[in-house]
């Protein structure tokens, strides 16, 4: 039977309520008269987290949109409906019928959870248990929790992850836990089965970039509760993954990889992390007024006919470029001849994966999660001036229009980083997913734990789809 219909008490009012197997609860007062719940309709796959049976009753957990303000996303709110039935038949007939429909939803069973305690202004355990565990416990998901106790321990937990356990990876914290999850699961001798393990964010660290991408393409209201129902409703979005090589060591981007000024803010004003987000604002401040460019190359290889720019390689360079980089799960790309290259002073180079690189910054307004190429931001000669309204219209993502800004959608790239112009200290970094990738002689910290070193060329590719991510159903590609 596709629809059932039952005369039932909701919330109190007697109602004639129908619901069916494509998900759609609806009801009707039977008696004369206008109260609240006089007649009405809930999309069980759109609006409802979960529901609960009681001795004779089935209690609908709604978490339905309502509208803020006219240029704003929608906020989601609690509700809960109650159906109280005359008979345990009527109310057993029903518990089937969502059962059958929660069954074949693909809603995530079984979850795997990492909360990063030290992240962002250390509130991760209270956001989870404050607002994620009840929408999970609500939506019937079993949670196994772990909390990470050191630096790349979520990466070792993604390596030994029994995969046949969990439908899903979430990680309440910022970026960095996800990036490690990713980089484990790739390091793993099954990673061709465990890459397909899909990955959730709640957004509790500093950036957040990754969470703000998914809800904003969404037009989802951002917020943790809505971040944790999208992992609920279990859709999914591929998502692009860029291998990062230099010589024998290897890693993976999900987010961003920046060298010049974005990554010497975001790394010196450590020194400053006392005074929480002000410290990025400060030391922009600081990095304009004593501005550095770097000297050095960027070699690319543009997604469309659109993006080119630069010269040509040379043959002897093109022959360089094919014999280096990943030998794993090789695109080829180095193969192909339509690289392009910019050489001298730079101010900085920023690849972004998604539109978001913080909760604030549009770094990449023109970024898909799934088109097989990270989007280049390439800035080399700005007046101070220019440069602080560049980094001001990040907020909306209207930098991408000054004269000063290259925005470049490319499929693979080699970045050799150079010193800094008119200083015999190399100083500055690379960044990956707000990460220390290498670093110049002088920069702040020893660079002991670094992966790559700052210098020799590094090779970065992009896989598209590679990753799975769960996403709002409108976000989907």
């Amino acid at each position: 039977m596709d629809t059932i219909k039952e005369s039932v008490l909701l919330d109190g009012k007697k109602v004639s309520a129908t619901v069916s197997v494509s998900g759609l609860l609806q009801w009707e007062s039977e008696t004369l008269g206008w109260h609240e719940n006089a007649k009405g309709a809930v999309d069980l796959r759109e609006d409802v987290i979960g529901y609960s049976v009681g001795s004779s009753s089935i209690v609908i957990h709604t978490f339905v949109q309502k509208a803020v303000k006219c240029w704003e996303n929608s906020k989601r709110v609690e509700r809960d409906i109650t159906l109280v039935f005359n008979s345990p038949d009527s109310q057993q007939e029903w518990c089937n019928v969502l059962q059958r429909f929660y069954r074949n939803a693909g809603r995530p069973k079984r979850l795997f959870v990492l909360v990063n305690p030290f992240g962002g202004k250390n509130k991760a355990l209270n956001v989870y248990h404050k607002t994620v565990e009840p929408l999970f416990k609500k939506a019937g998901i079993d949670v196994t929790i772990r909390e990470t106790q050191f630096h790349r321990h979520a990466k070792e937990l993604a390596k030994s992850l029994v995969l046949s356990e969990y439908d899903g990876v979430v990680c309440v914290s910022g970026d960095g836990v996800l990036t490690e999850v990713l980089n484990g699961l790739l390091e793993r001798p099954d990673w061709e089965q465990a890459i397909k393990m899909p990955l959730g964010i709640i957004p509790a660290g500093t950036g957040n970039g990754m969470a703000k991408s998914l809800l904003e393409a969404g037009s989802e209201y951002y917020n943790q509760a809505n971040a944790a129902f999208a992992i609920i409703r279990g859709c999914k979005q591929p998502l692009d993954i860029a291998s990062v090589v230099q010589g024998h060591v290897k890693c993976h981007s999900m987010l961003m990889l920046s060298w010049g000024f974005v990554a010497d803010v975001d790394f010196e004003s450590e020194k400053i992390r006392s005074l929480g987000s002000l410290r990025i604002d400060l030391w922009a401040v600081i990095r304009v007024l004593w501005l550095r460019e770097y000297s050095g190359s960027l070699a690319y290889l543009p997604a469309t006919e659109s993006d080119i720019v630069g010269e040509r390689l040379s043959s002897q360079e093109q022959s360089l470029l094919e014999k280096s980089g990943d030998s794993d799960r090789d695109t080829d790309y180095r193969k192909e001849s339509n690289w392009r290259t910019l050489e001298g002073k730079f101010i900085y180079i920023w690849a972004q994966n998604v539109p978001y690189a913080a909760e604030d910054v549009i770094a990449a307004p023109r970024a898909k999660f799934n088109d097989g190429s990270f989007d280049l931001i390439v800035i080399r000669q700005c007046p101070r001036l220019k440069l602080v309204s560049i980094l001001l219209n990040m907020k909306n993502g209207s930098h991408i229009k000054s004269k000063y800004v290259q925005y470049l959608k490319v499929k693979a790239f080699r970045l050799t980083p150079g010193g800094i112009v008119g200083d015999s200290i190399e100083g500055g970094y690379v960044d990956l997913d707000g990460e220390v990738l290498a670093r110049g002689q002088g920069a702040y910290g020893d660079g002991s734990r670094d992966p790559m070193h700052y210098g020799p060329a590094i090779d970065v590719n992009v896989e598209k789809g590679l990753a799975t991510i769960f996403a709002p159903a409108r976000c989907i590609e």
